[in-house]
């Protein structure tokens, strides 16, 4: 655990959608509640069966989200960014945690105890609100999650994710660059694939001329953002899913170089 005062922490939490512009007293009370932890690649944050006592922002690195079977085998259902948050719904009720939550890279989080949550609800009902919205738009990604799982081709789940990742640079007959930072096999595991099927996507990818992979690097074309990225219109609409996340769960800002999850 990192050592940081209470003024730092409600400065840090003043920044984030979630608690942005509630009055100062919300605000303190939530960092009476609040600690920030560095951890390494390979920790636990939580284990499925655990009770749930803190929501969790992540402040930089990556983690996953999986679920086991008795058996041991293991299904990556999430992976969470930076400025992603992550445990809200599961602190409105009494049941274990279904998932399992491990970094895959050093992270750092910014926690915040579930008592000091809801004493600041209590006060705030701009926070209950907010609360409830996250909830509400945690359900509707797991249901687009689903659909996407059981509709979409190997292929379109790939380039999917790739326009996700580089909407924000996105401009007709422009090149993007991603720097792809989250091992292979987990994004593979994330997307239901072995690593040698996302490989092997990758390479269609490649010989079609929509991308240009060297290591890490991977390289959108013109080709692929004039077909997926920036078509525009209801069409396009129509055949991409939404993306995921919204108001009150910052998503990642996505730069030139941005952040993906390739190793």
């Amino acid at each position: 655990m990192m050592r940081t005062s209470l003024d730092d922490l409600s400065l840090v939490l003043g920044e984030l959608a979630l608690f942005r512009d509630l009055p100062a007293a919300a605000i303190a009370e939530v960092a009476r509640a609040a600690h920030v932890v560095s951890l390494p690649k390979g920790a636990t944050i939580y284990a499925s069966g655990e009770r749930p006592k803190a929501l969790h922002h992540v402040m930089s690195g990556h983690l996953k989200v999986s679920v086991s079977s008795p058996e041991g085998s293991e299904k990556v259902i999430e992976i969470l960014s930076p400025r992603q948050l992550f445990g809200v719904a599961e602190l409105f009720g009494d049941a274990p945690y279904v998932s399992s939550v491990e970094t895959v890279s050093p992270v750092v989080l910014l926690s915040v105890g579930r008592d000091g949550i809801f004493r600041a609800m209590d006060g705030e009902p701009r926070l209950m609100r907010r609360m409830l919205a996250a909830v509400a738009q945690r359900q509707s990604s797991i249901e687009r999650d689903i659909a996407a799982d059981c509709l979409q081709s190997g292929s379109a789940k790939v380039v999917e994710y790739l326009r996700r990742l580089a909407a924000a640079e996105a401009a007709p007959g422009a090149r993007i660059e991603l720097e792809l930072a989250i091992p292979k096999n987990v994004l593979a595991a994330r997307m239901g694939f072995t690593p040698e099927t996302l490989s092997r996507i990758f390479r269609e990818l490649s010989d079609s001329g929509l991308i240009q992979v060297l290591g890490k690097h991977v390289t959108l074309t013109e080709k692929f953002t004039r077909q997926y990225a920036c078509d525009g219109g209801q069409a396009a609409a129509e055949r991409r899913p939404a993306a995921r996340g919204g108001v009150w769960f910052d998503r990642a800002g996505v730069g030139s170089r941005a952040h993906a999850a390739f190793n």
